[in-house]
């Protein structure tokens, strides 16, 4: 019977947030290929966004758990507004972004959506990593 090792989120997180960029690169490449400059244009600033998107949303991730920790074992934790705030102002931020690029720059609504989706293969890559590597079975 084989034994598998336990992961370390830190590093699957870590990868995945290596792999938007590279992956988003690869869609601008291709969006290039198949539609040109300005669908490449839209799928970069796409990716750009989904990785920005994903280290806010893992920041404020990690301010959550800290703060439920250090607050073990209190029947009511109390989470500042600020939290709440930045959570969401991200999401806030993203689609005030996504309008003036597709709005303003007129660049391809369906590029830019490519590039925003780019942390689903990241994550589906960095998994099959780990279950190469024998620590998901």
């Amino acid at each position: 019977m084989t034994t598998v090792e336990p992961v370390d989120y830190g590093a699957f997180e870590r990868r995945i947030e290596a792999l938007i960029p590279l992956i988003g690169a690869v869609v601008a490449i291709a969006a290039l290929i198949g539609w040109g400059h300005r669908a490449a244009l839209g799928a970069a600033i796409g990716a750009a966004l989904c990785w920005l998107n994903f280290r806010w949303l893992r920041q404020g991730a990690e301010g959550v758990i800290k703060l439920g920790l250090a607050q073990a074992g209190v029947e009511h934790v109390r989470v500042p507004r600020k939290t709440h705030a930045k959570f969401l102002g991200r999401l806030g931020l993203l689609l005030i972004a996504v309008y003036a690029i597709v709005v303003w720059l007129k660049l391809p609504a369906v590029a830019v959506v490519c590039g925003l989706t780019a942390v689903f293969p990241a994550i589906v890559f960095a998994a099959g990593y780990e279950a190469l590597r024998g620590r998901w079975t």
